[in-house]
């Protein structure tokens, strides 16, 4: 009996040590990681559409990607559970300025009328805009020039889209109609198809249906037009901001992006 009795009452001492240890470390984490600032307290909030391969889509219903892993690792570095919601390029940057999400992504270029409205990261990829065309429908095409009179589908409401209107107005192409398309899947399916002669799109994502599609091809970059890529929040949260860069700065100085970077695009982000 005494045996029993002094069994239970070690148990229950262990019981009360490793509870007041794993309390005291909590408290330490959240001293060296105070809690930011975000819409449910220790949750961020991220906002994409989820058909923007390589950066962001869904394979058995799970998200994956390069920003999709971008994300999860700069959530886990800040300590904040990771909550996706899925929505259209249209409305993602009302619904962010209205509050919904914490942050957004999609391969959002950072522009001088957007920084008007909306806080962004450092740019974690600059890249350009590419030309794909279907060589079994334009297969004469060998240069930007060679699209005169031909029709480039284009994601509408998007930075590719005003640099492929102001191309069309300076001249650069000419004679070339440019069709919009509400998402860019869209406007590839109908290049597969031969319903459009070309399509616009930043150069990891026009390399990627490249990969997959053989008879698409790469035409030629678009000049002048470079493509500064980050992440976007709300410009009264410097705070989730500041937190967002220092845990970018951290992932490129320890490898961790270099990491992420091969996995979706096979090389070093300097090779690319």
């Amino acid at each position: 009996m005494l045996r029993q009795f002094l069994r239970t009452l070690f148990l229950c001492f262990f019981v009360f040590l490793f509870s007041f240890f794993t309390s005291r470390l909590a408290y330490s984490n959240n001293e060296n990681h105070p809690a930011l600032h975000t819409l449910k307290p220790g949750t961020l909030i991220v906002a994409t559409y989820f058909t923007n391969p390589p950066f962001e889509y869904l394979k058995n219903n799970q998200e994956i990607g390069f920003e999709v892993d971008l994300i999860r690792e700069i959530a886990k570095r800040l300590h904040l559970h990771l909550e996706f919601k899925n929505t259209q390029w249209e409305k993602i940057i009302n619904e962010l300025r209205e509050q919904h999400y914490d942050l957004i992504m999609g391969a959002i270029t950072i522009t001088s009328g957007r920084e008007k409205i909306i806080a962004f990261s450092k740019p974690y990829m600059t890249t350009t805009l590419s030309i794909v065309i279907n060589t079994k429908k334009t297969p004469q095409a060998k240069t930007i020039a060679d699209l005169g009179n031909l029709t480039m589908g284009v994601q509408a409401k998007t930075t590719d889209f005003d640099i492929a209107k102001q191309m069309q107005k300076m001249g650069q192409i000419r004679g070339i109609k440019i069709y919009p398309f509400k998402n860019f899947n869209l406007a590839i399916d109908d290049l597969i198809a031969g319903r459009v002669d070309a399509v616009m799109k930043v150069f990891p994502v026009a390399y990627y249906y490249v990969e997959h599609h053989p008879e698409l091809k790469i035409l030629a970059a678009v000049p002048n037009a470079p493509q500064p890529l980050g992440f976007g929040m709300n410009l009264a949260n410097q705070e989730l901001v500041n937190a967002v860069n220092k845990a970018q700065a951290e992932m490129q100085a320890d490898g961790t992006y270099e990491k992420i970077y091969k996995k979706w695009f096979g090389v070093s982000p300097d090779k690319m």
